[in-house]
């Protein structure tokens, strides 16, 4: 009887056009995943967003601190995710057995992106470094201009100003609460007044770094700096409360990052910055 089967050549070419068309689709399929985690995290700073500008309304319209106490303070230590949290209900909390004090770190919940590496270290969303005063370990009484809260009205472009993104892996097992502002962090060339506008240094920190265990962290290093890891785009949320994502290179530092106020401030009245 004659029987009818594949012959070897055959079955080699189904076997090839599958691994083609898995080559082909397996990309596709990646890119539709990390789009939907995407929007998930864009979705997050947009609802810390709204937090934050409740927040300003009910405080005098000024913004939170990045953190405070700790230290030689003599209080317990906070960051910015415990005082939005109440306008968000969202999120890792919990009350610190010490001080009795309800904490949140940014670690869990809506402070997450979904892609963010390390599903343990805190941090992961920044605020601005410079508009969010830093108030940790700073003596009662301290009052020189990176710590004083910082109204509304200070800000010229709300529009146009970065006030939350998402940050690299640091490179320790916590996570810093801000992203880096300043002038030197962002551009390779500077000049005073500003002649040019870039992002050229911070985009060298658009990484994740393993934590090497020492419990320390590069300043301005990749936990400082936004990351791009949703297919080249970043989210963002800016200080009139809209939020987006940006393409790697987009944010450029004297149009959407540069602030006058706080330490940046001082160094402006006393003439020599921005460089």
């Amino acid at each position: 009887m004659n029987r009818k089967a594949f012959t070897l050549i055959e079955l080699l070419v189904v076997i090839a056009i599958i691994a083609i068309l898995a080559a082909i689709l397996f990309p596709v399929f990646s890119q539709a995943r990390e789009k939907a985690r995407g929007t998930t995290c864009l979705s997050n700073l947009k609802q810390i967003g709204l937090g934050v500008m409740m927040y300003v309304q009910d405080y005098d319209e000024t913004f939170p601190m990045s953190q405070y106490g700790g230290g030689r303070t003599g209080v317990p230590q906070q960051a910015w995710y415990s005082v939005i949290w109440p306008y968000i209900k969202n999120g890792d909390r919990y009350r610190d057995p010490a001080t009795g004090v309800e904490q949140s770190w940014g670690t869990h919940g809506i402070f997450a992106c979904p892609s963010f590496p390390d599903r343990n270290q805190s941090g992961k969303y920044g605020c601005h470094y410079d508009v969010f005063a830093d108030y940790w370990n700073w003596p009662v009484g301290g009052t020189d201009a990176r710590h004083r809260v910082t109204p509304i009205s200070a800000l010229e472009t709300p529009a146009e100003k970065v006030m939350i993104t998402e940050k690299g892996v640091n490179d320790a097992f916590w996570g810093w609460v801000y992203f880096g502002t300043w002038e030197w962090d962002w551009v390779d060339w500077i000049g005073r007044p500003p002649q040019r506008d870039g992002a050229e240094r911070a985009l060298q920190r658009d990484c994740d770094l393993v934590n090497d265990g020492d419990g320390s962290a590069t300043w301005a290093g990749c936990g400082m700096m936004p990351r791009y890891r949703h297919t080249g785009t970043a989210n963002v949320v800016f200080f009139d409360g809209h939020a987006k994502a940006m393409g790697r290179g987009q944010i450029l530092w004297y149009r959407n990052i540069f602030v006058p106020v706080g330490l940046p401030a001082q160094w402006v009245s006393e003439g020599w910055y921005p460089y």
